[in-house]
Order: C-alpha cells, then sequence, then structure tokens
C-alpha cells in the first residue's frame, strides 16, 4: 500500500473542521501566494521528510515516520490562532486507517509572523508513523 501522509492529514483535517474544503481553502501544497485559486485565508498540509525508517533484520516491511507540516495563513490573527488551535484540537488522539501513529510535534502552534503583505502565519507539525510493505 503506498501511503501519502499529508494528503491523509489534509483529507483528516478537511473531515473534522467545519469551514475547510480540500482544493478550496484546505490545501495539500506548500504555502502559495494569494491568487485567482489561492485565498489569502487558507490552510496548507505537506510533508518535509522524516526520521530514518526503521527495519527488523530479515523482515522487508519498514516502519517509517512522516513530518508533516500545517500552515495557516490569515489575515487575522486571532482568526488564524483559533484555526490552528481547532485543527491541533480536533487531531488529538485522532486516527487515520493504515496510520500507526498520528503524533503532533508542537506543544502549541508556532507563530511564523507576518508574510510581506501582512498576513500573520501559524504552523504545527505532526509525526505520521506507518509500516511500508
Amino acid at each position: 500500500m503506498t501511503h501519502t501522509p499529508a494528503k491523509a492529514l489534509a483529507t483528516e483535517i478537511g473531515s473534522q473542521i467545519a469551514g475547510l474544503t480540500l482544493g478550496t481553502d484546505l490545501f495539500h501544497s506548500t504555502m502559495r501566494a494569494p491568487d485567482g485559486i489561492i485565498p489569502i485565508n487558507c490552510v496548507f498540509v505537506w510533508g518535509s521528510g522524516g526520521l530514518p525508517p526503521q527495519r527488523t533484520h530479515g523482515d522487508p516491511d519498514e516502519i517509517r515516520r512522516a513530518i508533516v507540516n500545517v500552515q495557516v495563513r490569515d489575515r487575522k490573527f486571532n482568526a488564524g490562532d483559533t484555526l490552528i488551535r481547532s485543527i491541533l484540537d480536533a487531531l488529538r488522539g485522532d486516527d487515520i486507517a493504515t496510520y500507526l501513529e498520528i503524533k503532533v510535534g508542537d506543544s502549541e502552534p508556532l507563530n511564523l509572523g507576518q508574510d510581506g503583505d501582512g498576513n500573520h502565519i501559524m504552523a504545527l507539525s505532526y509525526i505520521m508513523t506507518y509500516i511500508a510493505e
């Protein structure tokens, strides 16, 4: 089975957070500038590597731990902060089929400041564990 952790997490966020729709204001992508398709207020989810895989002697399967980033961009700090905290709360103890564990990598959202247009950016990271067969 092929795993795409960032896509799975983006899909889960879309199912857990009311008002977010994959492809409309929630994207399986690195952060992109607003344009006719990408709004200013939105969420981006993408993978950024992970920890080295673990393998047992003689077993071809690996346990993999992917790092997945979630970033929220919003014109208003309070709205963005509320959204990223709702993502943090919604995914606490959550399960996604075929993943052994979904662990938040941050105790609190990270405030990354403002972009060049004055939009606020907040971030979280997750570690998603699965077996690669």
